[in-house]
């Protein structure tokens, strides 16, 4: 009788440590426990990512340029304040959006442009008057059914000799301004100035809009950086 009790009790260890073998080697639980394991270590992850990024200020441009640009059918009129020397010359460039280009694409800066409108089109740049008053001119609107991007540039490197000492004076040397943005890649093909160095300087845009919609016509804009 004790040698059965011996064998029942034994038989029943072997099948509660086997059954507990199966908990433990069970592939499916042990695959299902570590990928919630990894999930929240990527979540963990992802969060202390987000709370170490932090977004970097651009820096403020040496020279304020506050300018706007009024839409009368076919003119567009600039005007504005700065504290750029006097006699300080601002480019400007009027570049189209394809035409398959939305109003969502166009400020989320994403939407492709066309080739600039010359010159000859729509005019040249401005000055800085006596006072700090940006010269008023009118240009030409080549077409009411395009939308387009305005350029104001301002390049300190391509100024007059006056006015880079000017500049220098107020801000300190010309390659070390602050807020300072590329305007053009280096082109040593194209360019008998600049050689292998990108032409740098200010640049604000505006957006305009077919003569039809909003910020299209008779309206004044103000340029951004």
């Amino acid at each position: 009788m004790c040698r059965k009790i011996v064998v029942f009790v034994l038989l029943l260890s072997s099948c509660l440590f086997l059954s507990a073998c199966r908990v433990v080697f069970n592939p499916f639980a042990q695959n299902a426990e570590q990928k919630e394991v990894q999930k929240e270590y990527r979540q963990k992850a992802d969060v202390q990512e987000q709370e170490e990024v932090v977004e970097e200020e651009p820096e403020e441009p040496a020279f304020k340029i506050d300018a706007t640009l009024t839409l009368d059918g076919e003119n567009m009129v600039i005007s504005g304040e700065t504290d750029l020397p006097a006699d300080s010359i601002l480019g400007i460039s009027l570049i189209p959006y394809e035409g398959s280009a939305t109003v969502e694409e166009i400020e989320d800066q994403s939407a492709r442009t066309l080739s600039e409108v010359p010159p000859t089109i729509i005019g040249v740049g401005t000055s800085v008057e006596e006072g700090g008053s940006i010269k008023t001119r009118t240009y030409k609107r080549p077409d009411l059914s395009t939308r387009y991007r305005f350029e104001l540039t301002f390049e300190p490197a391509g100024q007059e000799e006056k006015i880079k000492q000017q500049l220098v004076e107020q801000a300190g040397a010309l390659d070390e301004l602050t807020g300072l943005q590329v305007l053009k890649e280096a082109d040593p093909d194209s360019s008998m100035v600049h050689g292998d160095d990108p032409v740098k300087g200010y640049i604000q845009t505006v957006n305009i809009m077919k003569a039809d919609e909003e910020n299209g016509d008779g309206v004044t804009l103000e340029f951004e950086r």
